[in-house]
């Protein structure tokens, strides 16, 4: 009986101490947020004003992540291969911390830019992992788990005035709404 009580303790601690997903879990909120700014700009390259009503689609708790993976000495690479329900696919690499059992920079979640896209969608992503160690031709693990995505409650800024030295900022709704919401940290 203690033999089977010893095993079932070793297995409880292998199973927490190999926990396979992003840090902050399987479960994340894609929140719309939305608010006004006014402009107003005047310097030595002229002057003007705009409005901006600003939107975006954040993820909580956050955009990055990091990888959590078993531990082995040997590994240095983690690949993560994203299949979304809509059939479409993401691959992303990173170098990996074998000692840790973690990737050694946060994967992108969310951001989509014109040079970045996101692992994660809405819904449910399947996500492959694959980790790899410097001369080792096969696999040193891999596996699967899936990461949820649901829509979360619209939230609103305040309303928001900004007076700038740069004429251009005046142009440029997109880096006046980032720090817009930076400032108003994603409207919480």
């Amino acid at each position: 009986m203690l033999k089977i009580a010893v095993l079932l303790l070793t297995f409880c601690s292998f199973a927490k101490a190999d926990y396979v997903g992003f840090s902050r879990g399987d479960q994340f909120t894609a929140t719309p947020i939305q608010g006004q700014v006014q402009v107003t700009c005047s310097g030595f390259n002229g002057s003007g004003s705009a409005v901006y009503t600003c939107r975006d689609l954040v993820l909580d708790p956050q955009a990055y992540d990091v990888f959590l993976g078993p531990r082995d000495a040997r590994a240095d690479r983690v690949t993560l291969v994203a299949s979304h329900e809509d059939g479409s696919s993401r691959t992303k690499s990173a170098d990996y911390e074998g000692t840790r059992g973690r990737s050694g920079e946060a994967f992108n979640l969310w951001i989509s830019t014109l040079f970045q896209k996101p692992l994660l969608e809405n819904g449910v992503t399947s996500i492959r992992y694959t980790i790899n160690g410097g001369h080792y031709a096969e696999p040193l693990a891999e596996g699967t788990f899936r990461v949820l995505v649901k829509r979360g409650p619209a939230r609103t800024c305040p309303n928001a005035r900004y007076t700038s030295s740069d004429v251009s900022d005046c142009n440029s709704q997109y880096s006046i709404c980032q720090r817009y919401f930076e400032e108003f940290h994603n409207c919480l």
